[in-house]
């Protein structure tokens, strides 16, 4: 076995670091650059070895061997390292430019070149590990082979050993690696369940579940089902707001445990909504939390001071693990979840009579809206079950983003799609997007119920896809993103993981852009309650922000 590298895969892997230092949605930290840079070059230097070798391969097959006459290629190979070099130096510099550029875009802070100087290191490192743990695995194989050939063919013993080594990387990296790694996460976050945020006590009011009167006792809720229950406002903050009376605003929710599955939890939350006369409120909040039990407090809110108070908020945890995990690791207990919570409430709504039933808002954000939107069979279902509807930061390969976006108005973009001219649905990059479309043109009458669609251009986690590994989607082509650098451009494999690592960031950036959205919540549940979107929110927009912990705002 050749202990040095191949040369072919050091030119492969040098040029996809060019190609992973390009912008994608969000400003690298050095992390994401260490991540970006290792993953592409991995593949460059794949690539370019396996085309080498298979061009041996094909030529000694042939009998056509190529050679190259050193002395007269001599210039060449003396200039060309230095040439891959100077234009590395102009990516790198160019890099940087496009960094500031998104930086701007986003209304925050430019990245520092000792970070991406450090992400580039941290790349170069990453790479010479995974490429040395290919090469090892690769080593395994050709020794099984060689063991194997004095008993049989060539071609039948190469093929085992490449199938027993395939074997065995993938039960050590299900058993050992993906499965501890999911046992320690799970553990962590049990453990951060089981903590109390800063600045949450439990609610004295009885509108809440975890008070005194409650029948969900305060440490059963986790540590984001308490967050829920104490923060949000009260009658008094409502009031002080509008300068109307106001009711103080019913949350009932109940936590997940090991003792009670999704059905059991789902009556517990129907239960305090009896006790705490949740349905006999004006508007009834289903929302759909994201991994932890984690619910968009902008959302939440964003009904309440809108509706004086008159509602009450329904939700329910139904795991322990982080949004990030349970993204990739369970997809399906966030639909079972939603759709456990939704079927209970609409079970009781049917034993009352129409007249005293509430309106019936459902929402959620993330992985939240992956699992409330797929509770329902598709859009006519939810139009004829619901009220009215939120969805903010959906994934574009969920059922309802799949059904109706590809079907949009011939000149509208992937990130503002218009179908069926917004009679019901409308897609918003942002609140004017509900009045106009994203080229201008007003929209038609909006029947009810409405639902919105919000999406920022510049959300990773909506646009975010396995194929995008092999297909340039709509997005990449249209390039209609106000707030995402009109240099980004689709590559195959790097994209994928450049849109992966921006994931985790893009929580971490100015509202408005990227995974955040906040103060647009108030415009886009006003307009699906029949108000004016486009009125003043600004002081219910302040009033909100006090009444949210500043770690959560």
């Amino acid at each position: 076995m050749r202990l040095r590298p191949d040369t072919s895969g050091l030119v492969g892997a040098h040029i996809m670091s060019w190609v992973s230092l390009s912008p994608s949605f969000i400003p690298r930290t050095w992390w994401m650059t260490t991540a970006a840079t290792g993953v592409s070059q991995t593949f460059g230097y794949v690539i370019g070895a396996s085309g080498a070798a298979t061009a041996r391969g094909l030529g000694r097959a042939l009998g056509i061997e190529v050679g190259i006459d050193e002395e007269r290629f001599r210039p060449v190979t003396q200039t060309l390292p230095w040439i891959m070099f100077g234009i590395s130096g102009l990516t790198w510099l160019r890099s940087l430019r496009a960094q500031a550029e998104i930086a701007g875009l986003m209304e925050t802070r430019p990245v520092r070149t000792r970070e991406h100087v450090l992400g580039v290191a941290g790349g170069l490192v990453m790479t010479a590990g995974l490429v040395s743990v290919g090469r090892g695995i690769k080593a395994v194989a050709e020794n099984v082979a060689k063991a194997l050939k004095p008993v049989m063919p060539d071609g039948v013993a190469a093929a085992i050993g490449i199938g027993a080594t395939a074997t065995g990387t993938a039960f050590v990296l299900d058993r050992v690696v993906y499965r501890r790694l999911l046992e320690r996460l799970s553990k962590a976050a049990q453990e951060a369940n089981a903590k109390l945020l800063p600045g949450r006590v439990p609610p004295v009011e009885p509108e809440r579940s975890g008070s005194e009167a409650s029948l969900e006792v305060w440490s059963t809720l986790g540590a984001k089902g308490q967050a829920v229950v104490s923060d949000g406002p009260r009658a008094v903050d409502i009031e002080e707001a509008t300068g109307r009376p106001a009711l103080t605003p019913i949350r009932a929710y109940a936590g997940w445990s090991e003792g009670r599955d999704l059905q059991a939890t789902a009556a517990a939350v129907v239960a305090e909504l009896h006790r705490t006369g949740g349905f006999d409120r004006e508007v009834l909040l289903v929302l759909t939390t994201t991994g932890t039990g984690w619910l968009q407090e902008w959302s939440a809110s964003s009904v309440e001071f809108l509706t004086g108070g008159d509602c009450a908020l329904a939700s329910m945890q139904y795991t322990y693990l982080p949004s990030g995990v349970a993204f990739f690791a369970d997809r399906t207990t966030p639909v079972l979840a939603a759709g456990a919570l939704l079927s209970a409430i609409e079970r009781e709504l049917e034993r009352r009579p129409p007249d005293r039933r509430p309106r019936l808002l459902v929402g959620g954000e993330s992985l939240g809206a992956l699992g409330g939107t797929e509770a329902f069979e598709g859009l006519e279902d939810m139009l004829r079950r619901v009220d009215g509807a939120v969805w903010s930061g959906l994934p574009r390969f969920t059922d309802l983003w799949t059904s109706l976006a590809p079907f949009r108005r011939r000149g509208t973009p992937e990130i503002a799609p218009v179908v069926d001219d917004g009679r019901h649905v409308r897609f918003a990059t942002k609140p004017e997007d509900l009045i106009t479309d994203f080229t201008g043109v007003p929209f038609g009458p909006w029947d009810a119920p409405r639902v919105v669609v919000a999406q920022h251009a510049s959300d990773p986690i909506v646009w975010w896809s396995p194929e995008l590994l092999w297909r340039k989607p709509d997005w990449a082509k249209e390039n209609a993103g106000l707030d995402v650098s009109r240099t980004l451009r689709w590559m195959p494999w790097v994209t994928f993981w450049q849109v992966a690592s921006d994931m985790p960031q893009s929580v971490s950036v100015p509202g408005g852009h990227g995974h955040r959205y906040v103060e647009e919540m108030l415009q886009y549940w006003a307009a699906v309650l029949g108000q004016d979107p486009m009125q003043d929110f600004s002081t219910l927009a302040q009033a909100i922000r006090r009444t949210i912990v500043p770690n959560f705002a």
